[in-house]
């Protein structure tokens, strides 16, 4: 516990930061952010579709009868 103690007041030390730097960090936290909450998020199933019944299917050879009959 005292070794953490230490390393907390350590950190009061102010260290000069250029405008880069600070962008750079934030930019590179976020994108951190981003791919571990991809990676660790909810898995959902994604449908594309309206899923009403209407699906095509190639091998189907059901001709409607308005195409019979030209």
């Amino acid at each position: 516990m005292k070794k953490i103690r230490a390393y907390w007041d350590s950190l009061e030390e102010i260290i000069p930061l250029s405008k880069r730097e600070l962008v750079l960090a934030l930019t590179t936290s976020v994108l951190a952010g981003i791919v571990v909450g991809v990676f660790f998020g909810p898995k959902k199933t994604v449908t594309i579709g309206c899923n009403n019944g209407n699906n095509y299917d190639p091998d189907c050879d059901f001709i409607s009868e308005d195409a019979q009959e030209n």
